[in-house]
């Protein structure tokens, strides 16, 4: 996988009410609609501290949430583990929820990481849990911001672009194609639409990816092409 600390990493686009919450010692981070925090309450477990992962509504208030005890995050650890754990939390999750489900999907994967925690292999892991569960439209989300942050918007682009080209001559135009024009394409005819779908930007370049490997494998799909782990990672965040 590609991890240089030289590489510009750049923030993709971002709700402006994305930012930290709490305290030093118990600190939160909210990104998009999710809020993810620590609380430290002995009464409950002496040892580790305990998580809170809140769905907010247009309005701001809670719609759902998920809580427990995090094994994975003792009261011993530093403050910059804890602001990382949050952080890296609140961004894997930013586009899992649904609108109609709320969190309820998701339940699993928030389990995982309170037990497991936030290395990349565990992250990687919590990943694959979350686009087995999540919308067509959540992963292609999740990916998007990935790919923007490891590579720039603009880079983002030209990599897919690139990814899309290969995939179609290889895998060839079923999944975006109806039946009808599936028959025997031309050379010319798969490059037309290669380029078609590239012009029409990151999204449909996904959806691509998506339906032809399909949804729980496109993420892994995207790892081995591009050699980035496509889960957020503390020196994308400055973390």
């Amino acid at each position: 996988m590609r991890h240089d600390a030289t590489l510009p990493f750049a923030e993709p686009r971002r709700s402006p009410t994305d930012g930290w919450l709490g305290t030093r010692e118990l600190p939160g981070y909210r990104a998009g609609r999710v809020v993810a925090r620590l609380n430290d309450l002995p009464a409950i477990d002496p040892d580790n501290l305990y998580f809170d992962l809140l769905l907010l509504d247009a309005d701001g208030r809670t719609q759902d949430y998920h809580a427990g005890v995090c094994p994975a995050l003792g009261r011993k650890q530093s403050l910059a583990q804890r602001s990382r754990f949050v952080r890296m939390v609140a961004e894997l999750v930013r586009h899992a929820p649904s609108d109609d489900e709320g969190l309820a999907a998701i339940h699993p994967t928030l389990t995982f990481i309170r037990e497991r925690g936030v290395g990349i292999d565990r992250l990687i892991t919590a990943a694959q849990l979350l686009d087995n569960a999540c919308s067509e439209s959540a992963v292609i989300a999740s990916l998007a911001d990935m790919l923007e942050l490891s590579l720039g918007e603009e880079e983002a682009g030209r990599e897919m672009s690139d990814i899309v080209a290969r995939l179609a001559r290889t895998a060839g135009l079923g999944a975006i194609e109806p039946p009808a024009s599936r028959a025997n394409p031309t050379s010319t005819d798969v490059a037309s639409r290669v380029r078609e779908i590239n012009e029409r930007g990151l999204e449909t370049q996904l959806k691509f990816v998506i339906r032809t490997v399909g949804k729980a494998h496109a993420r892994h799909y995207l790892r081995e092409a591009t050699h980035f782990a496509m889960v957020p990672r503390p020196d994308m965040l400055g973390l």
